[in-house]
């Protein structure tokens, strides 16, 4: 069956539905909780088994492409095909009308419990004429499971795509790489997240997981979307799963500006009530409840406004935001002005702001773990090399800061990527110090291409 979505921006190309059904708390809470339990059923609306991809082409004229209207699938538990049938509910407007089947193109699964795949028979029984209409792809330790606990797959096996962790491969439009992921639980070693990019964009599913043994994290670097499943808030390992406060630490690790949560019941963080001292959540939360915890903890950690964390209901859409730089032509026409940040393509973000009435520099840097914050006297252009930036280092009561060089590489090849080289060393003042920076921040050609121009409105070259 076909459904009409309609992008909620005209320019959107990329949507995330969230599918799902609700966790049955009714059968989890004693009787002493019933009427909690009650509550939590009536008030808790949190989809926590599956995600819809889409890449959407308004244009009539792109509709023409096999990729232009892709459905990539993550995860097909008990309800999931019911939650698609009403993926047509009424997201439309009168911008532009994109058709999309609820029957996926593909079908990625994390591991081989039954809120991953319970729906999948169900999937297969909608392609009416018998035909393999969609791929699915997992693990084989996950294919072996699944054809074991569903016997009637076998004819179906060709749909299934054997993935190895670590290695990417395309489906459709989007480009994914599946990661290994420790579910605390033996019996489902092959369980993985995946990360798919999609153009300039990058999604990261990941639910049903406590650790990422060996991830590279610059794959998980600077996501445009990351989805945890967080069962508990306060950490819980015999969950299997991350909690919210440990989704906190991934958020600002990954620097995730966009987060929604799936899959919290709460239930066991009624262990918690057991210790007169804890101050935290001691009982399952509504989704409200939640939200405003979400909240408040991201306005007193001062991460309020930078990152955004969101309890996903069932049905909610996410729409890729159009990067607002990403127009070269018209930022050539505009000033940057005495102020640049900018998204490394790793482990690093940063932030330069220019005080002409001071004539001084600060340059802010913030990896995984660390923020380093310096300012600098005096900066100017290289004599020699307009694209090295040059400081001095404060003058404080008993000693001196340390002297920047800044230097822009902008790389001519596809395959190496442009760099910021930032030094931040105090010389031979201080024999055996280490240097506060020294590393090569990479960066894309776009944003190389903003502090090629930040440069040339904000520095001239001058002698020390």
């Amino acid at each position: 069956m076909q459904r009409t979505l309609t992008a909620p921006e005209k320019t959107t190309q990329l949507l995330v539905r969230i599918n799902g059904t609700l966790p049955n708390i009714s059968t989890i809470f004693d009787e002493q909780k019933s009427e909690r339990a009650a509550e939590i059923k009536r008030k808790q609306i949190i989809a926590n088994t599956s995600c819809s991809v889409f890449s959407t082409s308004p244009s009539a004229a792109d509709s023409s492409s096999a990729n232009a209207n892709f459905h990539l699938l993550v995860d097909v538990g008990e309800g999931v095909v019911g939650s698609l049938e009403k993926s047509g509910i009424d997201l439309t407007s009168a911008q532009s009308k994109i058709i999309i089947s609820d029957i996926p193109n593909a079908v990625l699964i994390t591991d081989s419990h039954d809120d991953q795949i319970k729906d999948l028979p169900n999937l297969f029984n909608k392609v009416v004429d018998g035909s393999d209409k969609f791929s699915v792809y997992c693990t084989k330790e996950c294919c072996d499971q699944i054809m074991s606990k569903f016997p009637q797959l076998a004819e179906r096996r060709s749909a299934f795509n054997i993935i190895e962790p670590n290695k990417p491969f395309i489906t459709g439009p989007f480009t994914v790489t599946p990661i290994v992921a420790n579910h605390g639980d033996n019996s489902t070693p092959s369980s993985v997240i995946y990360v798919v990019k999609y153009q300039d964009k990058k999604i990261i599913m990941g639910w049903d997981f406590l650790s990422l043994p060996k991830a590279d994290e610059n794959l998980l670097w600077n996501p445009d979307l990351l989805v945890l499943g967080t069962q508990t808030y306060n950490p819980h390992p015999e969950s299997g799963m991350i909690s919210v406060i440990d989704a906190y630490e991934l958020v600002r690790r990954w620097n995730a500006k966009e987060c929604y949560l799936v899959g919290y019941s709460g239930l066991l963080d009624s262990k918690e009530s057991k210790n007169e001292w804890y101050k935290g959540p001691s009982m399952a939360m509504t989704t409200a409840e939640l939200q405003r915890n979400i909240d408040s903890h991201l306005k007193v950690s001062g991460d309020n406004g930078r990152f955004r964390i969101t309890v996903a209901n069932e049905g909610m859409l996410w729409a890729a935001k159009e990067d607002s730089h990403l127009h070269e032509e018209e930022d050539n026409r505009n000033p940057i002005g005495n102020v640049i940040e900018v998204e490394g393509l790793q482990k690093y973000t940063f932030k330069i702001e220019k005080d002409n009435k001071e004539h001084k520099l600060k340059v802010t840097i913030e990896d995984r773990i660390n923020r380093y914050s310096m300012q600098f006297e005096r900066p100017r252009k290289d004599k020699d090399n307009e694209f090295i930036i040059r400081g001095e280092g404060e003058q404080g009561t008993f000693s001196k800061g340390p002297a920047l060089k800044m230097e822009l590489v902008h790389s001519e090849s596809k395959d190496t990527p442009s760099a910021l080289k930032i030094l931040a060393d105090k010389g031979n003042m201080l024999k055996g110090k280490k240097d506060v920076f020294h590393d090569d921040i990479l960066i894309s050609d776009i944003d190389a291409n903003r502090l090629k121009k930040y440069f040339q409105e904000n520095f001239v070259a001058g002698s020390k």
